[in-house]
């Protein structure tokens, strides 16, 4: 076997490998483009390809290179979303040996897998000698009726939903611009309140709009209290599976359990088109332990939790040293 690195390549010849291969959201066009966006990065699209030369195996992977700095290349990180997928199991590991030493002679230096919906990643970042940063993962199973999946939630979380409808809360799917400004907005305002400030919202709404929403890959879901969002969650969906990206509520919001109704309007959503698997995505060690927050929210849906954690591992000792020798020079510069 071997692999074939591309920068460039056409978003339905990709997806249509990753679709043969069951990839996920995080292997698809959509999210490498999506990516660049939030940092100085370039995504590379990576294809293991068997002696006849078939695809095997599919994996994204973004990678980022310092500024002004004389040894950048030697210095560039390496970052993935997901594990790579391989059609036969046994072929991940040999996949992922093959990426690092093609990672290595572009100038890499060290890999930092974020491991979304990613089950095995324990043992296989293991193996790889990767350090691991405990999280865990909420899948909620849609393969039953609507019925069996209602049944499965905790009788707190029905309760949460029927008093959405009560304080007549409204949850829609929906695709449009101002749909993800209200999104973005009210994720700004959670974070006003924790004193953290955010800018650029029409930016990183209209990247939403155009690498996500108009190619198909995700929708935003809003609950409406009164004609006002009040909650507002960006949701991905691709190959039967779909991932909770992220949300946003105002203290109203959270008041008529709108996030609740609003994940229940995203199942009934996702049953409709077929989907057998909806990942409420992840919660750190610290979270987990505590039994708290987003822990206690995603568990109330009947998921099923899965430990998952993501892991880094440096390449190349001496491109480590290099980049260690940058931020000796830039904390010298700042002083």
């Amino acid at each position: 076997m071997r692999v074939a690195i591309s920068n460039d390549i056409s978003a339905d010849k990709w997806d249509e490998q990753v679709t043969g291969c069951g990839g996920n959201y995080f292997h698809t066009h959509a999210f490498a483009l999506y990516e660049v966006n939030k940092s100085n990065i370039a995504p590379l699209f990576i294809s293991l390809l068997t002696k006849n030369g078939d695809v095997s195996g599919v994996a994204i992977v973004h990678i980022e290179k310092p500024k002004h700095w004389p040894f950048s290349k030697y210095c560039k990180k390496a970052i993935f979303g997901s594990l790579p997928k391989t059609l036969i199991p046994d072929d991940l590991l040999p996949f992922m040996r093959l990426i690092e030493d093609e990672l290595v002679k572009l100038g890499v230096f060290s890999v930092f897998n974020h491991a979304y919906e990613s089950r095995n990643s324990k043992d296989i970042l293991s193996t790889l000698g990767y350090t691991l940063n405990e999280r865990s993962e909420f899948y909620i199973s849609l393969a039953g009726n609507t019925d069996a999946v209602w049944n499965n939630f905790e009788s707190s979380r029905r309760r949460n939903i029927r008093k959405a409808e009560k304080n007549d809360v409204i949850s829609k799917i929906e695709k449009s611009l101002a749909a993800t400004l209200e999104l973005k907005n009210l994720q700004a305002n959670a974070l006003d309140r924790k004193d953290i400030k955010v800018a650029n919202l029409d930016s990183a709404a209209k990247a939403i709009v155009t690498d996500l929403l108009q190619p198909q890959r995700a929708w935003i879901c809003t609950s409406y209290k009164d004609g006002a969002a009040v909650s507002s969650s960006l949701i991905s969906y691709f190959n039967g599976k779909a991932y909770y990206i992220s949300s946003g509520s105002s203290m109203e919001g959270n008041k008529v359990c709108g996030p609740a109704h609003m994940v229940w309007c995203a199942i009934k959503q996702l049953k409709s088109m077929g989907y057998t698997e909806f990942n409420l995505g992840g919660v750190s060690m610290e979270e987990a332990n505590e039994q708290t927050g987003l822990f206690s929210y995603k568990k109330k849906f009947g998921a099923e939790i899965v430990n998952q954690p993501s892991g880094q591992k440096i390449l190349s000792s001496v491109g480590n040293l290099l980049n260690k020798a940058k931020g000796f020079f830039v904390t010298i510069k700042s002083n």
